[in-house]
């Protein structure tokens, strides 16, 4: 089933805020985006603190020209990731099991030996649906699922911009800006059992 990106829903109105190196960026005044309504939203969901978002522009599917990832709340974003068809950035993804009957797809950006990584899990075993983490090549620094708010949740990727399968040789991107590509990002520590990360 092919799910369309969804537009950001201003409605209500817009807030501007303070971003990195204090760029503005304006926001969903009821936290449910960090992108801006010149935007749709590829994925976005609140974490228990926090919201992360991903944002395409101006459109979806080849036409997208930027993706842009960014992490923070609605006064203030802490980190932003934008992959343009100029500046050489770009972000990988992949699917990978998780469990008996469930799979995670990842979509992530590497700063250095940081990597920043977007979840959804699908599948009937999920320990829970979809999250963000930051690893290193030795260990996940951290890792919050996303929750229920009051504000609808889009976490989920966008199937207009990035249909995955059931590997990186299976999954299909429709911008240049996402490259599949085989990784191991440590699902075992972030879906472990037990206590889902908050």
């Amino acid at each position: 089933m092919s799910v369309a990106l969804c537009a950001c829903a201003h409605a209500a109105g817009t807030a501007t805020v303070t971003g990195p190196a204090g760029a503005t960026v304006t926001t969903d005044p009821a936290g449910a985006t960090l992108c801006r309504p010149d935007e749709v939203v590829a994925f976005s969901c609140p974490t228990a603190t926090k919201i992360v978002s991903l944002c395409a522009k101006p459109e979806a599917g080849p036409a997208a020209k930027t993706l842009t990832y960014r992490y923070g709340t609605a006064k203030k974003v802490e980190l932003e990731y934008a992959a343009t068809a100029d500046n050489g950035k770009s972000f990988g993804a992949t699917t990978s099991p998780a469990a008996p009957g469930a799979s995670v797809r990842q979509l992530w950006f590497n700063r250095g030996d940081i990597r920043y990584l977007l979840t959804e899990c699908v599948g009937g075993n999920c320990p829970y649906g979809a999250g963000v983490a930051v690893l290193n090549p030795e260990k996940v620094l951290m890792s919050a699922r996303c929750v229920a708010g009051e504000t609808p949740s889009q976490a989920f990727f966008a199937r207009s911009l990035i249909e995955f399968g059931n590997d990186a040789s299976d999954t299909r991107s429709q911008t240049k800006l996402i490259k599949p590509e085989d990784s191991d990002n440590s699902l075992d520590q972030i879906y472990k059992s037990g206590r889902p990360p908050q």
